[in-house]
């Protein structure tokens, strides 16, 4: 009984310290754009934006300024690393600081290094489970001036 206690409480400590975020979702599968949208929230996020392409990804961070991006990399006509790469010269003032995290079926030392090229912060494995979303979101709150 205790450790669900203990459980419990770390969640009302990981909702509030997530209830200050945006996070934009890039992802071409409706469902899985869905799916994070819902664990997000679960999480205690204040604003979760989508986008299901890159393209509408770099316009949703002009409108929206999230203080973290989820991007798939497997997307059509531009894809995760391509977004990442145009982010960071867009102009946007805060494109070259937002953090990105990649999310891939496939997460190899090839990927890795090829998102880290990018500009890329993190590659998580799909997948997405709410641990690792956990840490993606730790990452970003950690990122952010005090």
């Amino acid at each position: 009984m205790a450790d669900r206690s203990a459980e419990i409480a770390a969640m009302g400590k990981t909702e509030t310290l997530f209830g200050a975020l945006s996070v934009l979702v890039v992802e071409d599968e409706s469902f899985t754009r869905m799916v994070l949208a819902k664990m997000l929230g679960a999480l205690g996020v204040k604003a979760v934006h989508q986008a299901a392409d890159g393209e509408s990804g770099l316009a949703a961070v002009a409108a929206h300024s999230p203080d973290l991006v989820l991007c798939d990399v497997e997307m059509q006509p531009m894809d995760g690393f391509g977004f990442v790469q145009k982010l960071r010269v867009s102009g946007e003032p805060r494109g070259s600081a937002l953090p990105v995290v990649l999310m891939s079926g496939r997460v190899d030392d090839d990927r890795k290094a090829k998102a880290q090229a990018s500009g890329a912060d993190r590659v998580l494995v799909k997948p997405v489970t709410p641990a690792s979303l956990r840490e993606a979101l730790a990452m970003a709150t950690a990122a952010q001036p005090a």
